[in-house]
């Protein structure tokens, strides 16, 4: 019995490397769809415009909270403080200014128009909100100044 050795020692001669091209290509297709997304953190929000705005004639007083791009807050132009306040302090500090505004009796009822620069932060907005809405405050007008 004679074994021969019919081969040259090749078996491993060539190395078929198209399906491993065939995944790097899939790879590089979804790191090039996902990659711009990444980057984007955070979504851009244009408020609207008011064109054709209605003004209303309100026989009563109204309460004008005003609210800076720098955090100083004032109602009916009375500063609730000198220097601007934190965004977690707006709810507390409006609550027990208008708290005290709505016990005289002409302004138990009054709108309150909230009147905030076109830089002002929503933290400070939505904290005036939340005030005047645990109040009971039902009548809100709100105006966005812009810097011309």
């Amino acid at each position: 019995m004679a074994f021969s050795g019919g081969g040259s020692g090749n078996d491993f001669g060539e190395i078929n490397i198209t399906p491993l091209t065939d995944v790097f290509l899939i790879l590089f297709l979804i790191m090039v769809v996902i990659a711009p997304m990444i980057n984007e953190t955070s979504l851009p929000v244009t408020p609207p415009q008011a064109e054709n705005g209605v003004t209303t004639d309100n026989q009563g007083k109204t309460i004008n909270l005003e609210i800076s791009a720098e955090g100083l807050i004032a109602i009916n132009n009375k500063k609730l403080s000198p220097d601007p306040i934190a965004p977690e302090d707006v709810n507390d500090m409006v609550t027990a200014e208008l708290s005290l505004l709505r016990e005289d009796p002409a302004y138990a009822e009054a709108p309150l128009n909230l009147i905030a620069d076109a830089e002002t932060k929503q933290k400070f907005v939505v904290g005036a909100l939340d005030a005047a809405s645990g109040l009971g405050i039902k009548k809100l007008n709100i105006v966005t100044v812009s810097q011309n």
